[in-house]
């Protein structure tokens, strides 16, 4: 028999900036498979500043990524127990989502960024929270194929869509990125489209052209 307990667990969460009088927009940000917040989070220094916060909350599973020693990553979820992962950190968003941004102003943007792994991490996040997002960032990553369009598509078409996308992304073939974008336009949504030259990982050019746009709500 395999039974369930809630825990308290200690998690980790970074951040850059605070709150001020320039303060415009606020990220919440979900990194990759095998990252960790403390060296994420340093991808968005080019935009670093007053305008901008910054939160990186950490997946819930630390791993070493070669062997039992030397380098270690996070992740936020595996196939084992996947339903119990995604509540999980659902909630974990919620919380930290309540804890940094719901104090702020009404009027700063927030902006909901996943990277890779965090793609589809925010994606059903914000599926299932009541929070408020004005910007959806999925850069170098898929919608799940678990989002459940029919109960949660009218609230998953309010927000602002933005998908970056490398020319060389090693996980994202043309194909899968035509599939991509004509089931977001089979499900009504309406995205803006970054592509850049280069790889999977976040770049500068694309980062500060993606700022500029997510400003526009």
């Amino acid at each position: 028999m395999i039974d369930y307990i809630k825990i308290q667990k200690t998690a980790r969460v970074v951040t850059e900036g605070k709150n001020n009088l320039n303060l415009r927009s606020v990220w919440l940000i979900a990194h990759g498979y095998g990252q960790l917040a403390t060296f994420f989070i340093e991808k968005f220094e080019k935009i670093y500043g007053d305008e901008n916060l910054f939160i990186v909350p950490e997946g819930l599973h630390r791993y070493y990524i070669n062997g039992f020693i030397g380098r270690i990553g996070a992740s936020w979820m595996t196939a084992e127990e996947r339903e119990k992962d995604i509540e999980d950190y659902v909630v974990y968003m919620d919380q930290v989502y309540e804890t940094y941004i719901k104090p702020l102003d009404e009027k700063i943007i927030v902006n909901a960024l996943g990277f890779s792994q965090g793609g589809a991490t925010i994606c059903r996040w914000a599926a299932h929270t009541k929070n408020k997002i004005d910007n959806l960032v999925v850069w170098g990553s898929n919608i799940p194929p678990d989002i459940d369009w029919e109960k949660d598509g009218d609230k998953l078409r309010g927000l602002n869509w933005h998908f970056v996308m490398g020319d060389k992304d090693e996980f994202i073939s043309e194909k899968r990125k035509e599939e991509q974008l004509t089931m977001l336009k089979e499900k009504k949504i309406v995205f803006n489209l970054i592509e850049y030259k280069g790889t999977h990982d976040i770049f500068d050019e694309p980062l500060l052209l993606l700022t500029k746009n997510v400003l526009k709500k």
